[in-house]
């Protein structure tokens, strides 16, 4: 496709950029649908009788052809347009599945087929945008592969129905591991399927909600992540301002070491008549979340190992580790070091738990042991420590050890970095001076001269969630002579 790209390029001009942007819209609209894609710029001309378009899918061995033998450009009422006319041949019937001519005017579709508005370029356009619809419509409907996709999802969405949807719903099972909230509420919960063990869950909710925009959507923070799916287009008038009220959300959980771990998930709001056919409707979506066999209406036994249930992968034994692994996936990998083979949703639980010990941690750090120390240095010493800001606190997993980098002001407005460094277990507070104190610009460049230090002792950086390279602590941070630390000098009130 690519070679095929380039080859027509070559040769571009008004008429031949028709094909172009056909096998453009094409490519992105059919890319997800079909494993094997292929589509061609052909250098071909024919008038686009059936012989001809045989004799061409033949030689090529392809199943369609879209051809544009006609153009016609024309004005009407000061207003310039085109008629283009488009067939569709399909080699397995012999027929064409198109053949009409399909009219365009000069103003600007906008999206994909965006143009400069009352340009030629506008009229062809305008014309592909209506033709290639019904293009998509009629290989979708004759397409053998998209056939049997029907059919293998509508098998699938009875069994779905007939054995899973109908089947009683054990909410109560639910209620005894998952703590309500104002934005996590079980009332509207139809159906939960768990696994053989009774280890692993999922859950579905589905309402009817009141109207409400965009606004008011992004306003009630009631989901981090939420999924709009609306009958209206994006260009329609009044798109923004009516949010479907069909409200969906699932709850999946894993249990881990006699402790259960569960997130909401999956948010949605969607257009649905009844709440019964919200709920067909969502909890169909399923047959997209791994809970069948590829190709076939087979539930698939590793349902609950993968898609919702994905487990922290080792990034090491990744083939592109090498290529990636001492750039974009280091600080991943070092984060999520301690969760490999873990369930996900096992993971992000554990995670959030020490992410809340790290905030109070950070919290009673600066507020009862460094802002005192800060305060007092301030008043005692006005000269050298006009003004302070205090961001960061970087420390280990275990929270043994913790150093702030400060922005200190002096009395002449100049900014310099210090590092103040202090114990999980004392109240003592050191200076850190393996780094004389560097001064900085503007309040702006104060993480990139941190960073900028760091880097020269450690790999760490601020995507990581903690700074547990021992080698770092010991060599440049903790390192004695004799019963002294080598770079830190407590701080003398």
């Amino acid at each position: 496709m690519t070679l095929s790209d380039i080859s027509y390029s070559e040769k571009m001009d008004f008429f031949r950029q028709t094909s172009y942007l056909a096998y453009q819209y094409l490519s992105y609209r059919f890319y997800e649908r079909f494993k094997d894609l292929l589509i061609l710029l052909s250098e071909e001309k024919t008038s686009g009788g059936l012989r001809d378009l045989k004799a061409i899918a033949d030689k090529e061995s392809i199943q369609y052809i879209l051809n544009f033998p006609k153009t016609d450009l024309y004005k009407a009422d000061g207003a310039a347009y085109a008629k283009l006319r488009v067939q569709l041949y399909d080699n397995l019937t012999g027929e064409y599945l198109i053949n009409k001519d399909f009219e365009g005017n000069w103003r600007n579709p906008g999206f994909e087929f965006s143009c400069p508005d009352k340009t030629i370029h506008c009229t062809v356009n305008n014309a592909l945008s209506s033709a290639l619809s019904e293009v998509i419509e009629a290989i979708a409907t004759n397409s053998p592969t998209l056939k049997r996709e029907r059919l293998v999802s509508q098998q699938r969405y009875d069994q779905l129905v007939t054995n899973h949807l109908s089947k009683p719903c054990d909410v109560e099972t639910l209620k005894t591991i998952v703590q309500e909230s104002s934005d996590l509420q079980l009332d509207h919960v139809f159906q939960v399927l768990y696994d053989e063990q009774k280890t692993k869950f999922v859950a579905f909710s589905v309402e009817q909600v009141s109207a409400q925009d965009l606004k008011t959507l992004s306003d009630n923070k009631k989901d981090q992540n939420v999924k709009i799916i609306s009958g209206k287009d994006i260009k329609d008038e009044g798109f923004l301002k009516n949010i479907p009220r069909t409200y969906a959300f699932i709850i999946k959980g894993v249990k881990y070491k006699d402790k259960w771990y569960y997130e909401k998930a999956k948010a949605t709001y969607f257009e649905a008549s009844t709440p019964e056919e919200g709920r067909r409707v969502f909890f169909n979506n399923l047959q997209e979340w791994n809970f069948f066999i590829e190709n076939s209406a087979m539930v698939s036994p590793n349902f609950w190992e993968t898609g919702l249930f994905g487990k922290i992968r080792d990034l090491r034994q990744d083939p592109d580790w090498e290529k990636y692994g001492d750039s974009s996936w280091q600080s991943e990998e070092a984060n999520n070091r301690d969760y490999v083979g873990m369930y996900e949703i096992v993971a992000d639980g554990i995670r959030r738990a020490k992410r809340e010990e790290h905030e109070k941690f950070k919290e009673i750090t600066k507020e009862s042991k460094l802002k005192p120390v800060y305060e007092q240095l301030k008043s005692r010493n006005p000269k050298d420590y006009s003004k302070y800001s205090d961001q960061y606190l970087i420390f280990p997993g275990d929270r043994r050890v913790a150093i702030s980098p400060v922005l200190v002001t002096n009395d002449k407005d100049i900014m310099t970095v210090h590092y103040f460094v202090v114990f999980g277990n004392s109240n003592e507070v050191f200076e850190w001076t393996y780094f004389s104190p560097e001064e900085v610009k503007s309040y702006g460049f104060y993480g990139g001269t941190v960073f900028g230090q760091l880097k020269t002792v450690t790999k760490w950086n601020f995507s990581y969630d903690t700074l547990d390279d021992k080698d770092f602590w010991d060599k440049y941070v903790l390192q004695k002579e004799g019963d002294k630390f080598k770079y830190l000098k407590k701080v003398q009130l």
